[in-house]
C-alpha cells in the first residue's frame, strides 16, 4: 500500500481542534512502560543507545548547548541558556519521569562520548495526532557518517520491541487514512523536521523509507510557539514509521493469554 498523503496548512491545522478524534484499536505498549533501571542497553556496530543518568549532566549539558543540534528540536527549537536548564531538562527524563517518554543518549562505544540523542520525549500527550513523535539530534562533527543512521534502527527496534496489547487509542483521523472508527490499525511513530532544515529534508525520508514501512507522509503549517522562537507559522514536513511487526502477533498474544487464563480458571474451580 502506497503511504497515506497529508497536507494541512494553517488554518486547516487548527482546525483540527474542532474536528473529532475517533477511537482505534490499536497496538500500543503495555502500561507502565518499564523503568529505566529496567530499559536494555541498546548496541550497534559503534554505539549504545541508553537512557540519561543524573552523572550524565556535564555531557548533556554540552549537547543541549549546540545551537546547531537543537534548533532543529520540535519540542525546544534552541540550546540550553545555561547548566540550571539543562539540569532540569534532564530531570524530566530521570525514573519518576519515565513513563512519560522513551528517550535514550547514544553514546560511542569506544570511548563513552555522546553523540547524540533520540528517542520519545513525550509518550503521553501527543497532542498533534495521537501518535508519538520522535526526536533525533546528532552533534555536528558525527553529520554524515552514518551515526544518525545506526540511532534511529537501533532506537525503533528498541521501540517496536516492548511488548504491546491492542487497546482503544485516540487519532486524529487524518493520521489514519480516515478508516472507521473502531477499526484495527498497526501502531507508528512520527517523525518530524523544519521544510527548511535541509540536512533533515536528506536523511528522513532515505532513512525512514529504506524497507517500505511508511505509513503516512506530507507537511503540516502551525505558529512555532517554541520558547525563543518567532511566533510565525512553521511548516513541518512528517513521516510516519509502521511497527514492521503488524498486529497479528499481537492478537495472537492476547488469545493464547485468553486460553491459558482460561485453563488456569477451570483448575482452579476443579
Amino acid at each position: 500500500m502506497p503511504p497515506i498523503q497529508f497536507a494541512l496548512d494553517n488554518d486547516e491545522f487548527e482546525g483540527r481542534s474542532m474536528m473529532p478524534w475517533f477511537s482505534y484499536k490499536v497496538s500500543m505498549p503495555v502500561r507502565p512502560l518499564p523503568g529505566l533501571a529496567a530499559r536494555e542497553h541498546v548496541r550497534t556496530k559503534r554505539l549504545v543507545l541508553r537512557p540519561f543518568v543524573a552523572s550524565d549532566l556535564e555531557a548533556f549539558h554540552e549537547l543541549r548547548s549546540r545551537e546547531e543540534t537543537q534548533v532543529g528540536s520540535m519540542a525546544r527549537g534552541r540550546a540550553a541558556r545555561d547548566l540550571d536548564e539543562s539540569r532540569r531538562q534532564l530531570a524530566q527524563l530521570q525514573e519518576n519521569h519515565g513513563q512519560t517518554h522513551w528517550y535514550f543518549g547514544a553514546f560511542t562505544q569506544a570511548d563513552d562520548e555522546l553523540v547524540g540523542e533520540v528517542g520519545l520525549p513525550d509518550c503521553v500527550t501527543m497532542a498533534r495526532s495521537g501518535w508519538p513523535e520522535a526526536e533525533v539530534l546528532v552533534k555536528k562533527e558525527y553529520w554524515r557518517q552514518g551515526y544518525g543512521t545506526e540511532m534511529v534502527n537501533a532506537w525503533l527496534s528498541s521501540w517496536f520491541g516492548l511488548p504491546r496489547e491492542i487497546r482503544r487509542h485516540q487519532l486524529f483521523p487524518i493520521a489514519t487514512g480516515w478508516q472507521e472508527p473502531g477499526a484495527e490499525l498497526i501502531d507508528g511513530v512520527g517523525f518530524g523536521w523544519e521544510e527548511s532544515n535541509a540536512a533533515a529534508s536528506a536523511f528522513f525520508p532515505k532513512v525512514l523509507s529504506a524497507d517500505g514501512a511508511v505509513f503516512a507522509e506530507g507537511f503540516f503549517e502551525e505558529f512555532d510557539q517554541r520558547d525563543g522562537r518567532e511566533p510565525q507559522v512553521v511548516r513541518w514536513n512528517g513521516i510516519i514509521r509502521n511497527n514492521p511487526n503488524g498486529l497479528e502477533a499481537y492478537k495472537r498474544a492476547e488469545e493464547d493469554d485468553k486460553i491459558d487464563e482460561g485453563q488456569s480458571g477451570g483448575g482452579m474451580r476443579g
